[in-house]
Parts: C-alpha cells; sequence; structure tokens
C-alpha cells in the first residue's frame, strides 16, 4: 500500500505532512473498533520531524490554521479510505479548540469531504479538547452542527482543566477519554480509582463509552479493567503509525499476549466471564455494529 502525503507550505517552508494512526481496542472483544488520526510534519529543507504542537503553533502564528487544519482532516480521510477501513472502523478526528473558539469550525465542510471520499459520516468521531474551548456557546454549536451530520462526538482530556460533568452532561458525548494523568501509577483501591469507578458508572448511565487514553503498562491495564472500562488507547497495544493495517495488527498482537499475561478475575472479564458491556447500546446501534 502507497503511503498518501501531502505538502504544505508555512513561512516559506514546504513541510510534507503525513497521518498517523492510533488504534483504539476493546478488550471485551478483543478487537480493535477504531484509529485516532494524528497529524505528523516534517522539513524537507532541515530534514527534521515536527512535533504536532510545534506544527500547529507554526501554522496558528502564520495565520493559516484553518488551512492547515483542513489539510490534515482531509487527508486522514483520504488514508483511512485508501486502506478500506471506512465501512468497518471509526475515525476518530481531531479539532482545534481555538477553532471552536472563534466559530470557524462546524461549518459543513467536513461533511461534503466524508461525502466526497465515500465515507459515513456515523463512522467518523470529532475529538474535542473541550476543556480548553472558551466560549461555551460556540462550543454547543458546533456540537449541535456535527451531531446533525450524523458524526459522533468525543471529549478528550476528561478530568482535566475545565472538562466537567456538567458538559458532559450538555454536550452528551458518543466517549469520553479519560486522561493519562488519572490513569498513570493507578493502584487499585486509591482515590484515582475510585474516580475511574465512577466515570465508568456515570458512562453506562449516561449511555457514552469511556476510554481511557495513555495506557503503557501492563499493570495499568489491571488496574484500569478491575474498574470495568474497557476501551483502550496507549502505547502499550500500539504507537502511532502511518499504516494503519500494521498498526491494527500490533495492537492485535498485544491482545492475544494480554489474555496470556493476565490471570484471575482479569483475564475472566477478558473472556466475558465476569465483565459486561457498557450500557452503551444507542451508541452501539448507531454505528451499525457491536464495537
Amino acid at each position: 500500500m502507497w503511503l498518501r502525503r501531502r505538502f504544505f507550505k508555512i513561512n516559506g517552508n514546504k513541510l510534507e505532512i503525513d497521518i498517523y494512526f492510533q488504534p483504539i481496542v476493546n478488550l471485551a472483544s478483543k478487537k480493535v473498533f477504531g484509529f485516532e488520526a494524528l497529524a505528523r510534519g516534517f522539513d524537507i529543507k532541515n530534514n527534521s520531524l515536527i512535533p504536532p504542537n510545534v506544527l500547529f503553533s507554526s501554522g496558528k502564528k502564520a495565520g493559516i490554521l484553518v488551512e492547515l487544519d483542513r489539510c490534515c482532516k482531509e487527508l486522514a480521510i483520504m488514508k483511512f479510505v485508501d486502506y478500506g477501513l471506512h465501512k468497518d472502523y471509526l475515525l476518530f478526528i481531531n479539532i482545534e479548540p481555538e477553532l471552536i473558539d472563534q466559530g470557524k469550525a462546524g461549518t459543513n465542510w467536513i461533511k461534503k469531504k466524508a461525502h466526497y471520499y465515500g465515507v459515513d459520516p456515523f463512522n467518523l468521531v470529532a475529538e474535542i479538547k473541550e476543556g480548553k474551548v472558551n466560549n461555551f456557546a460556540n462550543l454547543t454549536n458546533f456540537v449541535k452542527a456535527y451531531k446533525d451530520y450524523g458524526i459522533h462526538i468525543a471529549l478528550d482530556d476528561f478530568g482535566l482543566e475545565n472538562s466537567n460533568l456538567y458538559r458532559l452532561l450538555i454536550l452528551e458525548p458518543s466517549f469520553f477519554k479519560v486522561d493519562r494523568e488519572l490513569i498513570q501509577n493507578l493502584k487499585i483501591g486509591d482515590r484515582k480509582f475510585v474516580l475511574l469507578q465512577v466515570c465508568d458508572y456515570i458512562s453506562r448511565k449516561f449511555g457514552c463509552i469511556p476510554i481511557a487514553e495513555g495506557v503503557e503498562t501492563v499493570d495499568e491495564v489491571k488496574a484500569v479493567l478491575q474498574t470495568e472500562i474497557i476501551f483502550y488507547q496507549g502505547f502499550f497495544f500500539a504507537k502511532p503509525h502511518p499504516d494503519p493495517i500494521r498498526a491494527k495488527e500490533l495492537a492485535e498482537e498485544k491482545m492475544k499476549t494480554l489474555e496470556v499475561s493476565l490471570n484471575g478475575k482479569d483475564s475472566l472479564y477478558l473472556h466475558g466471564e465476569l465483565g459486561k458491556e457498557p450500557d452503551c447500546r444507542g451508541v452501539c446501534q448507531a454505528f451499525g455494529k457491536t464495537i
């Protein structure tokens, strides 16, 4: 499979933009059900990689953040289709908080691009760091517009900064990603563990799906599993990769080893003997499949 990239200029510097994909897994079914699209830049002149935060900061300073953001989104959708993933998997696409604040996000641009490339909007998930959005009215308008297009909403970094239960109540996302800060060095029974249990309970009552993000070790997986959260993303399963098929294979290989390495309640949970799927059937039915 050939890799699709795009060239983009910022302040006269010619950059190569690529999209990497990180799998999101369901440990109850032991399947990958989606991918987060992550932009990567490469400075051709200086032969150097550009981290995403530097890439978008440069775009903002150059006054071309909208153009850069749309370039990355379109490239993500194109690669998603190129690899034949657009019918069976979900694509999580990040939304720049600043563009929401400025009222420049939430247009029907993404709906038109999805239609052009033959992607059902129900297979797209708009991922928002809503805690960084200051204009709540613009945020609610954005969420309503995307839901009207059929695109699902995910709240990123849930539990940090301004991200709170009130916004979860008002925005009614399909997913929320529990921040790495709540998972790092997690121990069963500690205060963070109890908070994760509360997150899982709330998700079942609200009909949305929690995703444990930034999981890096088997001990973190084992601890989070005890809270009955079953959806995961992180380096433990697979790092972002330019080839989503390869990323999927790596995650599936890791899940197979996880079945062997976990024991007791954990491995029983993975085999579906103790664990229960979350009460998210409305979300799952919207995708037309069991995730």
